[in-house]
């Protein structure tokens, strides 16, 4: 896999983020301007989680969901007070980890924490301690995609932890990564207040030693209200597609990439936050 494959990932959403920072500068500009759509009517009872309380400012995301700000680059991990959850039986839906929260670092991307399923610690700005289950798996996708949005130092260390062996075989990957973030100046999510953080998920497999995560986010529509853009339907929801293997530690990302957009979401997911 080359280091091209594993931007892929991420570039479909940058293609969103940027239509919708353009569109909020022209919204801000126009009093008449739509609203902001709530999130689709769901096709089956969510399991939504109830996000833990913890130290920060609480602010908005575009799209409503509460954020915690704050200050640690790669994320704070939360205490944790309940059990993992469980795999399932077959491509049965799971539910949200407990006290899942969103998180919002300092470059302005949003990751997420559970009280559950971890993450549990911080090693050099990279949350680790992900839980041996499908929430574990699921949140180590939505930061793979979140730090990924944003790219430089924390997610070539992310990358260089949970992608070892891929790294490996792209020896300049790494630089390149922490060269794209030092470009930004750690400030290109910002204008954007982390409205792509996944909202819905479904496991298309997932067993202790394997699982693949589709992960899909907000559309621009949901942040913004009913707009009109080029190139990019702004009802569509971006979809990434990351599998991952236990490797008696951690899981680790076997595979990254983007999937085609959805313009409606089927019963197979679940909206988690």
């Amino acid at each position: 896999m080359t280091k091209k494959t594993w931007i892929t990932a991420a570039a479909v959403l940058v293609v969103s983020l940027v239509v919708l920072v353009v569109v909020i500068a022209m919204t801000g500009r126009d009093e008449e301007a739509g609203q902001a759509a709530p999130a689709p009517e769901p096709t089956s009872a969510p399991v939504v989680s109830t996000p833990a309380v913890q130290p920060g400012r609480v602010v908005s995301d575009l799209v409503g969901r509460q954020v915690t700000v704050v200050e640690v680059p790669g994320g704070q991990p939360l205490g944790q007070s309940e059990e993992a959850g469980l795999f399932p039986a077959g491509t049965e839906q799971v539910a949200a980890p407990s006290g899942l929260t969103l998180q919002r670092v300092p470059s302005g991307t949003t990751l997420m924490v559970s009280t559950s399923d971890g993450p549990t610690d911080v090693e050099e700005d990279v949350m680790t301690g992900y839980a041996r289950s499908p929430g574990g798996a699921a949140l180590l996708t939505a930061n793979y995609i979140g730090l990924g949005l944003e790219m430089g130092p924390v997610y070539a260390d992310f990358m260089q932890r949970y992608a070892p062996e891929l790294v490996a075989e792209e020896p300049g990957l790494l630089e390149e990564l922490r060269n794209r973030g030092t470009a930004a100046q750690g400030q290109a999510l910002r204008a954007a207040e982390g409205f792509q953080a996944p909202r819905w998920f479904r496991f298309s497999h997932c067993s202790p030693e394997f699982c693949t995560v589709d992960a899909a986010m907000p559309s621009v529509a949901d942040a913004v209200g009913q707009v009109d853009t080029i190139d990019v339907s702004a009802t569509e929801h971006p979809v990434v597609r990351v599998s991952v293997a236990w490797t008696g530690e951690q899981w680790e990302i076997v595979s990254g990439r983007s999937l085609p957009a959805l313009e409606e979401l089927d019963r197979s997911w679940v909206l988690w936050i």
